[in-house]
């Protein structure tokens, strides 16, 4: 018999505004990372309870409908899944700065140039499209990919 796996679950969400996306750099952990605001679950939360509140918390932005984009199993010497939401609507006014690091609006045309995790700059194409997407990540300790899939669902 199998053991039952324990997940380290997670939301993101990626905010477009003026063809920009409000992207997170890590000023502590990480080594100045970008990424989209978001976080892990609190109990009884479903997927659209946490990143509205994770978002709210980091940005003090209100998001309005964000849509469910794509699902991205990983596994490192823990494993996890990230439930990913994109979002064009919000309420609220955005602080700059968070307990993580500085917030920054950055071009959609430069989310591939900037120094992001591997693993998010891999599902970056998928990103503001119509159809769902699935990843699978098997990471290094350094969250490096060292294999991936990803498939439109």
């Amino acid at each position: 018999m199998q053991n039952r796996v324990s997940h380290l679950d997670a939301t993101v969400c990626y905010l477009k505004k003026d063809n920009c996306v409000l992207m997170i750099k890590f000023l502590k952990k990480w080594g100045q990372v970008y990424a989209p605001p978001g976080g892990k679950f609190k109990s009884g939360e479903s997927p659209l309870d946490c990143i509205k509140r994770e978002f709210y918390e980091e940005t003090g932005l209100t998001l309005i409908n964000p849509r469910l984009q794509g699902i991205s199993y990983w596994k490192d010497s823990a494993e996890g899944i990230i439930f990913i939401y994109t979002a064009d609507k919000f309420e609220g006014e955005l602080i700059t700065t968070s307990s993580e690091g500085n917030l920054e609006w950055i071009k959609l045309d430069d989310l591939l140039s900037i120094n992001q995790f591997e693993q998010n700059k891999k599902f970056t194409p998928f990103l503001f499209k119509e159809e769902l997407f699935e990843g699978k990540f098997l990471l290094d300790d350094e969250c490096k990919v060292k294999e991936y899939e990803i498939r439109n669902i």
